[in-house]
């Protein structure tokens, strides 16, 4: 067990950083000068997680900030911003995809606004471009907003029946019984999806996956002409959910945090769970929790993009660097298994890596050096969280 004095001594450091990143706009990404100084959807509503549970005024003030501040700016088509300056007071929207799933997410545990919840589940399900019951995304405009996930993506469709589902539960609440009757078909339907189309047996066989691009079925086309199908070439033999699925193509990394929400959120069953986690296991992808993607994309390769640059050269940032506020959703994932001691060991691992580097936003994923931002807030809001979920041995608020 973590020795009480250590982990409430971290515990406050972590309260602390919040502190810092606390703004009369909302909570900012980073605690430091140099840092992220925006409102993100995405980092304050993952950071609210553990964050709502602390008694403490300022942080409060500033979850509830952060929704009034991301509401504020919806679009007129229902969609949330990316982030808000808080110098400018402008909104981004260039990664859009899952800054209004986390906007619905966090409201509906904090403060929930159904017409505006209702806005934004209205804009997603005009993403469901080609009724599959799953949401399409732009290349680069999830998390990893500079990176190759595009298509049908895992990480943002697992989150989509997060919110769903949440949506659901506030619209009883409600008394909105048509609206919590389409949500949950909607949340039934981007679950099956996700199973059908994204999950990979381990057979070697591509053609489920990349079929719904198809204009009809098959491995033949209409005049009997046999397709071009992409042959597996990466971890073959494991079984484990797709990063995403595009036209006629699909990622054979494996995407953590995308494979844990399936967890979290009751996409995988199971079985399937215990496949993910013991995958995570097999490959030693948590022994600093944990690596964003395995294996990372290489030069040359199909996922490789000449603007990621230095910064998400193999083993860093998104390509395959190790991400505390990921090790946070991976503790959560191993208590809903039941895996109470493996998520205890997590746990601890996380509290060093925080403790070492006053929550760094990323690290290398070989040398396990930082190479973000300090006072990351969703590294401490997380690492609040895990802690929460170990300590009640089960899955709080998702």
């Amino acid at each position: 067990m973590t020795p009480e004095p250590a982990f409430e001594s971290l515990r406050q450091d972590a309260i602390e950083v919040l502190r810092h990143c606390s703004h009369p706009m909302g909570l900012e990404g980073s605690g430091r000068s140099n840092g992220y100084h925006q409102i993100w959807a995405r980092d304050s509503m993952i950071t609210l997680l553990g964050a709502s549970g602390v008694d403490d005024s300022t942080i409060q003030a500033a979850l509830l900030a952060s929704l009034t501040t991301l509401q504020g700016h919806q679009s007129a088509a229902g969609a949330i911003p990316n982030h808000v300056d808080v110098a400018t007071g402008e909104p981004n929207f260039r990664a859009y995809a899952d800054g209004g799933l986390w906007y619905v997410i966090g409201s509906t545990i904090l403060q929930p606004d159904f017409q505006a919840i209702e806005r934004v589940l209205a804009w997603y399900q005009c993403q469901d471009v080609d009724a599959t019951g799953l949401i399409s995304i732009q290349e680069a405009s999830d998390w990893e907003d500079l990176f190759c996930t595009r298509g049908k993506g895992l990480y943002v469709n697992c989150l989509y029946v997060i919110a769903l589902r949440k949506a659901t539960e506030i619209a009883d609440r409600a008394g909105a019984a048509r609206e919590a009757a389409v949500y949950r078909q909607r949340a039934d339907a981007a679950q099956s999806a996700v199973n059908r189309i994204l999950w990979y047996p381990g057979d070697g066989q591509m053609l489920r996956h990349i079929e719904h691009s198809f204009s009809t079925p098959g491995a033949h086309d209409s005049l009997a002409r046999k397709r071009w199908i992409p042959q597996k070439r990466m971890l073959v033999e494991d079984r484990y959910y797709l990063p995403y699925v595009s036209f006629r193509e699909a990622g054979e990394w494996f995407d953590s945090l995308g494979n844990l929400l399936a967890v979290l959120s009751g996409v995988a069953d199971a079985e399937q769970s215990a496949l993910i986690l013991d995958f995570i296991d097999r490959y030693g992808l948590a022994l600093h929790p944990i690596k964003a993607i395995f294996p990372p994309v290489e030069p040359g390769t199909p996922d490789w993009r000449d603007y990621y640059g230095t910064l998400n050269r193999p083993h860093q940032y998104h390509n395959g660097g190790i991400w505390p506020f990921i090790g946070g959703f991976y503790v959560a994932a191993l208590v809903k298994a039941g895996r109470y001691d493996t998520a205890q060991t997590a746990l601890m691992r996380l509290a060093e890596l925080n403790r070492s580097s006053n929550f760094c936003e990323c690290f290398h994923g070989e040398t396990a050096e930082p190479t973000g931002f300090f006072e990351q807030a969703w590294s401490a809001g997380m690492y609040l969280y895990a802690a929460q979920c170990v300590a009640a041995k089960r899955v709080l608020l998702l």
